[in-house]
């Protein structure tokens, strides 16, 4: 459309207003942390979550996952990568996420067996006794059955919990916590989504997310080669939990049609521009991924498969801009939004005093960053 602006000296500037395609989004990015920093002295970098201010990063230093031995460690971190506390887990702390109704992080550990919950007080850096669940959590001991919880969402002030490795397609995936944010006690759980109602194969669930728009997003991240779901899929869950719950599926693959395998984690930024933290397991770093105009309703995947995190069409499924490349084993992503300066009136105005031309905008290149 074009569109015309009356200046303080009378005159009509006209200038057009064209709608265009989205641009490829600009990545610029840098090491956040390590774990050889002594002050961490952590392996396997996996899980992140961003809250209160800090961002936190899970260390597995190759705990069992069954609770059979090790510990996990727990680094709160300065948006800026300061160390600010570190805090002992044990087991594997596979699953980490900041509660934004209590301020509180939790820990989810020990998902093939035995699994428990532990919080995190940030105001007393205390660590409360790992929480135990009751039925109808009925794995406790490692074996070909074992089960436990890998990662929590909070949304619309319920808790949902995604449950490992199911066998049989009438096993769940999806359960909200019935002890609510402040749990205590023993845990229970109520299941919302079976295997078989996904219209996956027994897919191997892993994380769960909150979308911007009030749904969930699960990945499937042991799905590929030689499984019954030869291709990685991310599910988007509508109304949890509600009697018109529905489950879209989108299968991942690269532009060639090459199937996504060791997909982690999956978020949709809901904003233009901010900062990714991604967490490289195999070489036991943390990356900051500053970026810009990226679309709020395209999702960016960890994809260990392809050695990157990326967009990726959220219909089609595939690839589409990488933002991080020569990755050993991407793994967690979380991420700040920073604002996006609105054009004001008064700036349109102005471009009408000269009467002699327009401001462009330049426009970058994409950039595909590889970690360093």
């Amino acid at each position: 459309m074009t569109l015309a602006i009356k200046t303080l000296f009378g005159s009509i500037v006209f200038f057009a207003v064209c709608a265009s395609a989205q641009a490829a989004p600009t990545a610029s990015s840098s090491v956040f942390a390590t774990g050889t920093n002594p002050m961490v002295n952590g392996t396997q970098p996996d899980s992140v979550t961003i809250g209160g201010g800090s961002v936190w990063i899970e260390y597995g230093n190759g705990a069992d996952s069954t609770g059979a031995g090790g510990s996990s460690t727990i680094v709160q971190y300065s948006t800026s990568g300061a160390v600010q506390h570190t805090y002992s887990i044990s087991g594997l702390a596979d699953g980490l996420k900041f509660n934004p109704t209590t301020g509180m992080v939790w820990a989810l550990q020990n998902n093939d067996a035995n699994a428990t919950l532990s919080i995190i007080n940030p105001t007393t850096q205390t660590v409360s006794g790992p929480l135990r669940y009751g039925p109808p959590y009925i794995y406790t001991t490692p074996g070909p059955l074992a089960r436990g919880y890998d990662d929590v969402a909070f949304l619309n002030g319920k808790v949902y919990l995604s449950y490992t490795n199911p066998v049989n397609p009438t096993d769940p995936v999806l359960q909200i916590l019935n002890n609510g944010n402040t749990p205590t006690g023993i845990l229970t759980t109520t299941s919302i989504l079976t295997a078989a109602q996904t219209g996956i194969s027994v897919p191997d669930i892993d994380s769960l997310k909150s979308t911007p728009n009030g749904e969930l997003v699960l990945t499937s991240e042991g799905d590929g080669a030689g499984t019954g779901n030869p291709i990685a899929t991310f599910s988007l869950i509508a109304n949890p939990g509600a009697a018109n719950q529905t489950v879209t599926n989108v299968p991942v693959t690269d532009t060639k049609g090459n199937p996504a395998e060791a997909m982690d984690d999956v978020l949709f930024p809901g904003v233009t521009q901010g900062t990714l933290f991604v967490t490289d397991t195999g070489t036991n770093k943390v990356y900051d991924v500053k970026l810009t105009g990226l679309d709020p309703n395209t999702p960016i995947i960890s994809l260990g498969s392809f050695g990157e995190v990326a967009t990726v069409n959220p219909l089609t499924g595939v690839v589409e801009t990488p933002l991080l490349t020569g990755l050993s084993a991407p793994h967690g992503l979380d991420f700040i939004p920073f604002a996006v300066p609105e054009p004001s009136t008064w700036a349109m105005m102005l471009l009408g005093f000269g009467g002699l031309g327009f401001l462009g905008y330049g426009q970058t290149r994409k950039a595909k960053p590889r970690a360093v």
